[in-house]
């Protein structure tokens, strides 16, 4: 039986098909930035919900080329978090006849978690810095005993720093806990992650086979950071880089320090695996949440 999963971020729509044999799901994606402006306004502009359901749409019919048996959309904080998040729900529901499932903050926090399947046998801490919301969770032999999702990400520091080095540490310290449960592994997930995975180990082109286990230290993301606010070219610097991840990714860099200063690490390992196969593993597998 085959799984098509469309995740619907603040940044990128992510789409990708999956079996009960799949162990890291080959993925697709469109950068649309939904939560465009959210910060200010409230809202989803218009435009930003027009070209984000456009996009789910296209990757609706290549899943139904695809022949596959059933279709899963879900959508994380931009849409829960916007006040009109409607309007792109019944958008998606008029363009696909797919109902959008607008999951909370918690349940996005723990499939990231199943979905990376860390090392059971070692505390393990995993984190997923979104556009819009940041998630962290960590926990031992498949257990969670630790689970927070905060609204800050890069697209919203994006809008609130307005390109202010400063200001974007400032809210980033004020969502993310100076101090986070230790853990013996820290693993990134997500966009965030797996572009500075691919900026450290394959700069020109993205190759998830390269990205998927590499290593992302501190002193990287601090010349990721001066390189962006120095207002290099990102692009020039890291071929591999979307344009639209570009204009936000000094911001990753700076939250995912954070995060790294807060578990006491110097580095985390880059994982392919995220939510999607989480969701998928809930879905599907009947994974507890």
């Amino acid at each position: 039986m085959k799984t098509a999963i469309i995740d619907v971020g603040s940044n990128s729509v992510r789409y990708a098909v999956l079996t009960e044999t799949t162990v890291v799901a080959k993925k697709q994606l469109n950068s649309t930035v939904l939560a465009d402006g959210l910060f200010f306004s409230g809202k989803l502009s218009k435009e930003a919900i027009a070209r984000t359901s456009d996009a789910v749409k296209k990757f609706c019919d290549c899943a139904k080329a695809e022949k596959v048996d059933n279709i899963f959309v879900f959508a994380t904080e931009a849409v829960r978090a916007a006040q009109n998040g409607k309007d792109f729900t019944d958008a998606v529901l008029a363009k696909t006849g797919i109902a959008v499932d607008v999951i909370e903050g918690a349940v996005e926090a723990q499939i990231g978690f199943i979905g990376a399947s860390p090392d059971k046998t070692k505390t393990v801490a995993v984190f997923d810095i979104g556009g819009a919301s940041c998630e962290i969770v960590s926990g031992k032999n498949g257990n969670i005993t630790y689970s927070k999702s905060v609204p800050v990400g890069c697209v919203r520091l994006h809008d609130g720093a307005n390109g202010e080095r400063a200001r974007a540490v400032e809210l980033i310290s004020a969502a993310i806990p100076k101090e986070l449960p230790q853990t013996e592994i820290a693993l990134g997930i997500g966009g965030t992650a797996t572009a500075l995975g691919s900026m450290a180990s394959c700069p020109k082109k993205y190759e998830p086979e390269i990205v998927h286990g590499s290593i992302v230290k501190k002193e990287f993301l601090l010349k990721v950071a001066d390189e962006f606010f120095d207002r290099k070219n990102m692009r020039s610097l890291y071929p591999a880089l979307t344009q639209n991840r570009a204009k936000v990714i000094g911001y990753g860099a700076l939250a995912a320090l954070q995060i790294l200063d807060a578990l006491g690490k110097s580095e985390f390992t880059v994982s392919e695996r995220d939510n999607i196969e989480g969701y998928y593993e809930w879905k599907i597998k009947g994974a507890n949440i």
